[in-house]
C-alpha cells in the first residue's frame, strides 16, 4: 500500500527492533518442569514469523534482544542454538515423541488435571496476533497426546500479566541498550514480569514443590549480579559469557520460549518533512526519530 502511495509522496524506512517477541508459562500455574518443556515441545516458533512480510521477522534461539552485543552467537556470527530440544522444532512427529516423552518424565498420563492449560492471546481477535498460528498448532499436539488445551484471546491479557494470572502467553519486551537481567529475571526484583514466571510460587515452595525451580533462580540471580559487577562489554566478553549462563538457566526453567525478533516500519511524507533531515539508515540503537529535533519541514 505504501508503494503505491509514492506518487503523494510517502516514504518508508525500517529498522529492526530492539525487543523480542516470545511465548511465557507461568511455573505458578503450571508448576512440573517437564509439563512446561513439554507445551514447548509442541511449539514451532518459525509460525510466527510467516505472520509478517519476508525479511521483517526471524526467529531467535535466546531470551534476548539478538540486536545487543550480549546474544549469543557462533563465530560466523549466527544465532548459536540453546542446546534444548524442547525449543528445537524438528517436525510434527519429532513434537509428539517429546511431548511424551515430557509427559513420562512429569509422572503424568491422558486426562490428567495439570495438562488442561488455557493458551491466551493479548486483544480482542484470536487471529490477528502473530502467535496465534504457533498455539494452534501446539494445541492441537498436545490435544492429540490427551491434553485439555484451548487457545482464547483476552482483551484484559495485559493486565492480567501485571499480577501473574496467566498459564501460557504471547507477549513482547521492550529492550534497553543494555541487556541487564536484573528486572526481568533476578529473584529479589519487585517486577511484574517475576509474577508472570511463578516467582512468588517458588520462593514459598510450599511442600518443596518447587526445590528444583528455587535451586535455579538462585543461581541465575547470582550470575545477574555477577553480571552486574562486570565492566566488561566487548562482545564475547566476561560479561557476554556470564550472561549466557544465565540465559541458559531461563530457558532450563521453560518458563520463556523466545519467538521473533521483528523490524519497525515507519512511513513519511517528503513532501512535509525534509528527507534529508531523517536518520537515512536507522538501527534497533539509532532509530529514525533518535534525534527528533533535528527534523526540518517543507513549508
Amino acid at each position: 500500500r505504501l508503494d503505491g502511495m509514492k506518487s503523494s509522496g510517502f516514504e518508508k524506512l525500517e529498522a529492526w527492533q530492539l525487543g523480542y517477541g516470545y511465548i511465557g508459562i507461568n511455573a505458578g500455574k503450571v508448576p512440573n518442569v517437564n509439563v512446561r518443556r513439554a507445551i514447548m515441545a509442541a511449539m514451532q516458533a518459525s509460525l510466527a514469523t510467516e505472520y509478517y512480510s519476508t525479511g521483517t521477522c526471524e526467529v531467535i534461539d535466546w531470551p534476548m534482544s539478538n540486536k545487543s552485543w550480549a546474544y549469543p552467537r557462533e563465530a560466523n556470527g549466527n544465532s548459536k542454538p540453546n542446546g534444548h530440544d524442547y525449543t528445537m522444532w524438528t517436525g510434527k512427529e519429532q513434537a509428539i515423541a517429546k511431548v511424551k516423552k515430557y509427559m513420562q518424565a512429569a509422572n503424568v498420563s491422558a486426562g490428567d488435571s495439570q495438562l488442561k492449560i488455557r493458551f491466551t492471546i493479548a486483544g480482542a481477535s484470536i487471529t490477528e496476533h502473530p502467535t496465534y498460528s504457533v498455539f494452534k498448532q501446539a494445541a492441537e499436539i498436545l490435544n492429540d497426546c490427551g491434553w485439555d488445551v484451548e487457545v482464547k484471546a483476552d482483551s484484559q491479557a495485559l493486565t492480567k500479566l501485571s499480577t501473574g494470572s496467566l498459564e501460557v502467553w504471547a507477549a513482547a519486551w521492550g529492550s534497553t541498550i543494555d541487556p541487564d537481567m536484573y528486572q526481568v529475571y533476578h529473584k529479589d526484583s519487585t517486577a511484574g514480569s517475576t509474577l508472570n514466571w511463578g516467582y512468588r510460587e517458588i520462593k514459598a515452595n510450599s511442600g518443596n514443590k518447587y526445590d528444583y525451580e528455587l535451586e535455579v533462580i538462585t543461581k541465575l540471580s547470582e550470575l545477574i549480579d555477577e553480571g552486574r559487577n562486570s565492566t566488561d562489554n566487548s562482545k564475547g566478553g566476561t560479561r557476554a559469557q556470564t550472561y549466557w549462563s544465565a540465559l541458559d538457566l531461563v530457558m532450563e526453567l521453560a518458563v520463556e520460549m523466545p519467538t521473533y525478533q521483528r523490524t519497525d516500519l515507519t512511513a513519511y511524507n517528503k513532501n512535509k518533512i525534509k528527507a534529508s533531515t531523517l536518520n537515512q539508515k536507522p538501527t534497533a540503537f539509532d532509530g529514525l526519530f533518535s534525534r527528533i529535533w533535528e527534523v526540518g519541514y517543507n513549508n
